[in-house]
């Protein structure tokens, strides 16, 4: 039985990847049965607001699965951001670099508008979405996967649309998330202490990200 489902082109289902890694899966060798490298490229968008050890194992498992990953950050050129996307993409990059394994097949790109449109630009086979688990976080995520999905044909370019699937995190990085991060941050501002992120970001990172959202 294959640890990971196969892309699904059927329009309006919902496709969970279940990336199941051991916490020593880089010391994995690409043979191990787990991984399947490709030339594709692929990506994975969000707001990583901020980015966390989350999003790094996703785009690790993505990293020695495609021949490409292109970490998306999305804009919306009409919104105030407390930390702007320039900044966040900055704060991947940094991780990425620290990381031997990825920091080769992995880049990362600010858009504005449509991500499928970036997509087909980039000539992406898959567009992926990181969620905790479906029920922690498919609600949300229901009226994205719509528009990936619809968008093509409404907004258009005219074309098939472009397979969107969600990527199960790692279960021990489960509980984190970016709403967490920031939540943390305003409970130490109203302490008047310092917000210790070590355990959520990548330890090279965290001053910073405590700096700019703390």
């Amino acid at each position: 039985m294959s640890l990971f489902r196969d892309t699904d082109h059927c329009i309006g289902r919902n496709v969970v990847v279940f990336a199941p890694l051991p916490s020593n899966s880089s010391s994995l060798p690409l043979d191990a049965g787990i991984f399947s490298l490709t030339t594709d490229k692929v990506v994975l968008a969000g707001s990583y607001d901020p980015p966390h050890r989350g999003h790094v194992a996703m785009l690790s498992y993505l990293s020695q699965r495609y021949g490409e990953v292109i970490a998306v950050v999305g804009m919306n050129p009409a919104k105030k951001y407390a930390v702007s996307p320039q900044q966040r993409a900055e704060f991947i990059q940094q991780m990425i670099d620290a990381e031997e394994e990825i920091k080769d097949n992995v880049r990362v790109e600010v858009v504005q508008g449509y991500i499928w449109r970036f997509a087909f630009r980039e000539g992406v086979s898959i567009m992926f979405r990181g969620i905790r688990s479906w029920a922690k976080d498919g609600d949300e995520e229901r009226y994205l996967h719509f528009l990936n999905t619809w968008g093509p044909m409404v907004f258009g370019p005219l074309r098939w649309p472009l397979p969107t699937q969600f990527l199960e995190g790692k279960p021990e990085y489960n509980h984190i998330s970016s709403t967490l991060i920031r939540n943390m941050c305003v409970e130490a501002k109203k302490k008047g202490t310092e917000a210790d992120l070590t355990a959520l970001v990548p330890e090279g990172v965290a001053d910073g990200v405590a700096k700019a959202y703390c």
